[in-house]
């Protein structure tokens, strides 16, 4: 059997460097994606021959892993068949990109499903740092109104310095709002435990300021390539917050990478909505593969 261990804060350091063994730009191979969504998904790790495994407990899936990421991936999907014989259950992974399809279809036969909901809305950086062309005509128009209505703005950089003003802030935003969603009340909650533990996530991040109050935030991390936008909230009243802190935080850490992952819309058709009006190069499918051959 395997050894897994629950997934803890005190894990960032041990997992963080089997990320660059990622060959997409999955968020679920990286900080935010896995530590932070640690308890939503029960989250165990096991590390086998510098190859990292992450056992979860999806909804309406079960108990299933996602595709391993290492030196030694094939040999990590052998284990995990072996154990699943052990313990008489199916095989099954999710979250599994087209690429994570390839490598167990080249061991097994497979039935797989789109999970779209958990769909990646990945954009290339230089168009969400320039805005160029007549598609962002509408992103344009937010960020000028916001300029022009609101002209005394500025950025900030997130330090110890202001990171209890912007944990001021969440606290504000989850009265106005809350949504009757476990997933809502979950990003929340790890919002907070990355505000108060940023010394182990060490995401970056920016604030927007309007008269020197927090009008929206953003944070994230990157990982090879790619900019991966964790955490982005702003207050609604403020037309033009949202685009405000969107473009302003790809100019400041997207300029050397290729890509910004924006992650899901975990079946809100509202982000949905949203994420395609920023126009995606590419809308990262990840799938749920349930291996058929009779031995696992």
């Amino acid at each position: 059997m395997i050894n897994f261990k629950n997934l803890t804060m005190d894990d960032i350091e041990i997992v963080r460097p089997y990320f660059v063994f990622s060959r997409s730009n999955n968020c679920d191979n990286t900080v935010g994606g896995s530590v932070m969504w640690r308890d939503y998904f029960n989250t165990r790790y096991a590390i086998v021959d510098r190859t990292l495994i992450f056992r979860v407990t999806f909804p309406g899936y079960g108990e299933c892993y996602t595709v391993p990421i290492g030196n030694s991936v094939g040999y990590a999907i052998d284990l995990i068949c072996n154990e699943c014989k052990e313990m008489g259950v199916p095989m099954q992974f999710v979250a599994a990109t087209e690429r994570d399809t390839a490598m167990v279809e080249r061991k097994f036969d497979v039935d797989k499903v789109v999970m779209q909901e958990w769909s990646d809305y990945v954009y290339n950086a230089e168009d969400l740092i320039n805005l160029s062309g007549r598609k962002y005509h509408g992103q344009k128009n937010h960020i000028n109104f916001f300029k022009k209505t609101f002209s005394n703005y500025h950025f900030e950089e997130i330090t110890l310095d202001n990171i209890k003003e912007v944990r001021a802030f969440v606290e504000e935003f989850s009265k106005t709002e809350s949504k009757e969603s476990m997933i809502f009340e979950e990003e929340l909650k790890k919002t907070f435990e990355v505000l108060d533990n940023n010394d182990k996530y060490k995401f970056f991040g920016l604030l927007l300021k309007v008269d020197e109050e927090i009008v929206a935030f953003s944070m994230g991390e990157k990982v090879n390539h790619t900019l991966f936008a964790h955490i982005e909230k702003a207050d609604k009243r403020y037309r033009g917050a949202y685009p405000m802190i969107m473009n302003e935080f790809a100019r400041t850490y997207g300029s050397d990478m290729k890509y910004i992952n924006r992650e899901e819309n975990a079946g809100d058709k509202g982000l949905e909505s949203s994420k395609l009006q920023y126009h995606p190069c590419n809308i990262l499918n990840k799938h749920y593969l349930r291996v058929k051959c009779s031995k696992c």
